[in-house]
């Protein structure tokens, strides 16, 4: 073995960069018009009253963009922000944010095993499964979510609760991080989804 082969990049630097050049190559006009794009949709939600705050259970469905699902199965994993926020409706103003929570999911995809394992990234627990859909099925669910309490709504103020998820860019390694920002493969529409929250 000469030192030239000696002194090759680890195979997880080799991946990264395979991802970085193989996505530059390509031209913002030449991906596909209908799936390179990812989105977060909120397919279900239900407010409700608990003993002391309102509630939320929610379902998202989520489409991983072109860029992101490359990068997931070359070994990159994926953290999926689903936010909630609960409003202060203001007469003159922008509305005010009074109660945030956020959950947070790690994707990734075990090549040996051919599974894909989520891990709830504020309790810890993860779940493996044999398809990305039934990952991100898993990944995209709420359950039983403090929204907003009691005490701290105003008799003569208007209150809403909305919703969003996205793909935490920050957390990608570097190289890849860099360029989500700057490719359109990596695009994944992240609205924010409001109901007005009845007294």
């Amino acid at each position: 073995m000469n030192q030239a082969h000696g002194r090759r990049l680890p195979v997880a630097g080799r991946v990264l960069l395979l991802i970085v050049v193989g996505l530059s190559l390509v031209g913002p006009g030449q991906l596909p018009a209908d799936g390179g794009h990812g989105a977060f949709t909120v397919a279900r939600a239900e407010i409700r009253r608990g003993e002391s705050d309102w509630r939320l259970d929610a379902v998202f469905s989520i489409r991983l963009s072109e860029g992101a699902q490359e990068a997931l199965e070359n070994g990159v994993p994926l953290v999926l922000d689903l936010q909630v926020q609960a409003l202060e409706k203001q007469p003159w103003l922008w509305d005010a944010v009074v109660a945030e929570q956020k959950r947070s999911r790690q994707l990734q995809f075990h090549a040996l095993s051919r599974t894909y394992l989520v891990r709830d990234l504020n309790t810890g627990f993860q779940r493996s499964f044999r398809y990305l859909e039934e990952a991100l099925q898993y990944a995209g669910v709420l359950e039983d979510v403090s929204v907003l309490g009691y005490e701290a709504m105003k008799d003569d103020r208007q209150y809403a609760v909305r919703l969003r998820g996205g793909l935490d860019i920050e957390s990608l390694p570097t190289p890849v991080r860099l360029l989500a920002y700057v490719s359109s493969a990596w695009d994944m529409d992240s609205n924010w989804h409001q109901w007005r929250l009845a007294r």
